[in-house]
C-alpha cells in the first residue's frame, strides 16, 4: 500500500498456502455483503476480485473508506474475540463485493489460533491494522480541513495513478462517497479542472492531461 492509498493488496500473499490449509475456497458473487451479523461470519482472503469498505450513517448516507484486492483479508476485526465472542466491531461498517471475488474463507476461531501459532502472521496483521488506522486518521484530517476541490483533486490523482488501472471505475456520486462531498460539489470541482485544461471527462472516465498541475492542486501529504 502506497502513501495514503485507498487500495490494500498483497499484505498476506506469502501466507496464502497456509491460509488454504485452515480455510476453504469460496466464490462470493458481486454485491455480496460480508459484514452481516445475521449470517455466519468468516474472514476472507482475496485471491481475485475487489471488496469495498464503506460506512453507513443512520440517516442513510454512505461514505467509501477504501478498497481491498488480491492478497488482503476482510474483515480484520474478526481476527480476535471480544469478550469471548467474534463479531464485527462496528455495525455500520459494510464490506461489499464490487466484483465477483474468489476467496479463501476462514472461520474466526481458526484464524485466531493461527495468529497465536504464527508470529509472522501476527506481525503482518498488526501492520495491516496500523495501515488502516493511519488511513482513518488521515481521512479525519482531510475531511475536516481540505476543501471540496482539494479533496476531488486528491481522489482524481489517486484514480489516475492507481484505481483506474486495477479496474475501479468511479462515477461522480461514488467519488462523492469517498471524499464526503455531494455529487454537485464533485461536478463543480471536475468542471473547474476541465476549464483549467487539467483533465477531460467522458462517461465514468477521467483522463488527466496535466499531471503536474493536478498535483499542485492536491493536498501535498496525499500525493507521492
Amino acid at each position: 500500500m502506497g502513501k495514503n492509498n485507498l487500495f490494500f493488496e498483497n499484505q498476506f500473499t506469502d501466507f496464502k498456502p497456509f491460509l488454504l490449509e485452515i480455510g476453504e475456497r469460496y466464490l462470493l458473487e458481486k454485491g455480496s455483503v460480508i459484514t452481516n451479523n445475521l449470517d455466519t461470519l468468516y474472514l476472507y482472503y482475496v485471491e481475485s476480485g475487489i471488496f469495498k469498505l464503506s460506512v453507513n450513517h443512520i440517516e442513510g448516507d454512505s461514505k467509501t473508506i477504501c478498497f481491498h484486492g488480491e492478497g488482503s483479508i476482510c474483515p480484520y476485526s474478526l481476527s480476535r474475540p471480544i469478550n469471548g465472542n467474534f463479531h464485527i466491531d462496528v455495525d455500520f461498517f459494510m464490506i461489499t463485493a464490487i466484483t465477483d471475488i474468489q476467496t479463501i474463507r476462514i472461520q474466526p476461531k481458526d484464524f485466531y489460533q493461527a495468529l497465536k501459532d504464527n508470529p509472522d502472521l501476527s506481525i503482518a496483521m498488526l501492520d495491516y491494522v496500523i495501515m488502516h488506522s493511519n488511513l482513518f486518521m488521515h481521512e479525519s484530517v482531510t475531511l475536516s480541513y481540505d476543501s471540496a476541490f482539494v479533496k476531488t483533486c486528491n481522489i482524481v490523482y489517486m484514480y489516475n495513478h492507481y484505481l483506474n488501472k486495477i479496474g475501479i471505475n468511479l462515477t461522480q456520486a461514488e467519488i462523492g462517497e469517498i471524499i464526503g462531498e455531494t455529487r454537485l460539489e464533485v461536478a463543480r470541482s471536475l468542471k473547474k479542472l476541465r476549464d483549467q485544461g487539467i483533465i477531460q471527462t467522458s462517461r465514468n472516465c477521467i483522463e488527466v492531461l496535466d499531471p503536474e498541475a493536478l498535483k499542485l492542486n492536491c493536498n501535498l501529504d496525499f500525493v507521492y
